[in-house]
């Protein structure tokens, strides 16, 4: 697929990476093949800067300036930036090329919507959510509707009607966003749109599935002091909270049942095998100088998308009032178990280990309990106060 395309390039544009790239401008654009899944697109040529989307590998992207270690690529009208570690230069052209997308296929069942995009050219692709509202944009492929028919597609979407540069798909929706993925087929893309949840008022969690994330394991212990470690206690508050969503009708997975290290990509994919429909990472929480604990500690919890906001300010609104921990806020944070998309998914650091009052309360069996049932309760009232069908 991809290589067909890098070929074409190559043939009609013999220049290669050892070419001098400093001349690369606004008249001429390097051609950069990505050689790893997940590397990140960034607002600004810094590590530390906001991530656009992330890219498979083999993915082509399309720069036109650089600096000692990131590229900018062009993204229609906008850029981004890529480190040049994650990169290979294939060659220099004298303007970019668009692919035609050759074929899209729709498709729905009771829990998503799916398209399926038929395309020569992995490219960069940005999901951005305005609301209820959500676009996916694909770069550098265009779409033809004179060509190219889809029959049945779901009203709630739109599709451009003339060619554009850049392909999108509009998803307008009067209900909130459950979550979305992209991922590969042998053609292509594979585009995922979750459906609000069917919620009982009475057990919001029954037939829900559930994925609880103990926070690192084996050779990872985490945070340590006081005699405890992180991954323990993150394990035996992950036991007691699957119990507790259990009790209330969800469907529970962990993500590691016993002290064992675990990649935290493949966490995030056993919870999009499990089509988990909520994602709890469970963890306890430490300072780089511990001198600040007295000022900075308590209960906070993460997220990273606009849709998981409601998610993690309700586990954090019960965990206070149940533990009666310093409020340590709902904080954005851009952590591997947060920023996948699939499913509303949050961060929970329960306490500060190294705070001594709040280590003795998170090590107690019956404290951890009470932990456990917060975050449950937090979980049924953002279902049923966010998806209830009387107040949509």
């Amino acid at each position: 697929m991809k290589r067909l395309f890098l070929l074409f390039l190559l043939l009609f544009n013999p220049v290669f990476a050892n070419s001098d790239l400093q001349d690369v401008g606004i008249a001429k654009y390097a051609v950069l093949e990505v050689l790893n899944n997940n590397t990140p697109l960034r607002e600004k040529p810094d590590e530390n800067a906001k991530r656009i989307t992330h890219l498979f590998k083999d993915s082509v992207l399309f720069a036109d300036k650089q600096n000692d270690k990131y590229y900018r690529v062009e993204l229609n009208k906008d850029y981004a930036w890529v480190n040049k570690k994650y990169i290979e230069t294939q060659a220099i052209i004298p303007e970019k090329r668009f692919e035609n997308i050759e074929k899209i296929n729709f498709k729905e069942d009771k829990k998503k919507y799916q398209f399926e995009i038929e395309t020569n050219l992995l490219s960069a692709y940005q999901f951005r959510e305005n609301n209820n509202n959500l676009d996916f944009i694909l770069f550098d492929n265009r779409f033809d509707p004179t060509e190219i028919k889809i029959d049945k597609v779901n009203k709630k979407f739109i599709l451009p009607n003339s060619i554009e540069n850049d392909f999108k798909i509009k998803y307008e929706n009067n209900k909130p966003i459950f979550g979305y993925d992209v991922s590969l087929s042998k053609k292509g893309y594979l585009i995922d749109i979750k459906k609000a949840p069917i919620v009982n008022n009475k057990k919001p969690l029954k037939h829900k599935i559930v994925v609880v994330d103990p926070g690192h394991g084996g050779c990872e212990k985490g945070a340590c002091a006081f005699n405890l470690e992180e991954k323990k206690l993150n394990l035996e508050i992950s036991k007691k909270l699957k119990k507790e969503l259990k009790k209330k009708g969800a469907k529970v997975y962990l993500t590691r049942t016993k002290d064992k290290q675990t990649d935290l990509y493949k966490r995030v994919e056993f919870a999009k095998e499990k089509q988990a429909d909520l994602l709890l990472s469970i963890h306890q929480n430490s300072l780089p100088n511990p001198k600040d604990v007295d000022k900075k500690h308590g209960v906070g919890v993460y997220y990273y998308n606009n849709f998981s906001y409601p998610l993690a300010k309700k586990i954090q609104d019960n965990l206070l009032s149940a533990t009666n921990f310093r409020d340590d806020k709902v904080n954005y944070a851009s952590f591997v178990l947060t920023r996948t998309t699939a499913q509303p998914s949050v961060l929970i650091e329960c306490g500060y280990i190294i705070k001594k009052e709040e280590a003795l309360k998170l090590a107690n069996k019956k404290f951890q309990k009470i932990i456990a049932k917060a975050i449950t309760k937090g979980c049924e009232e953002y279902l049923k106060e966010t998806f209830n069908p009387t107040q949509l």
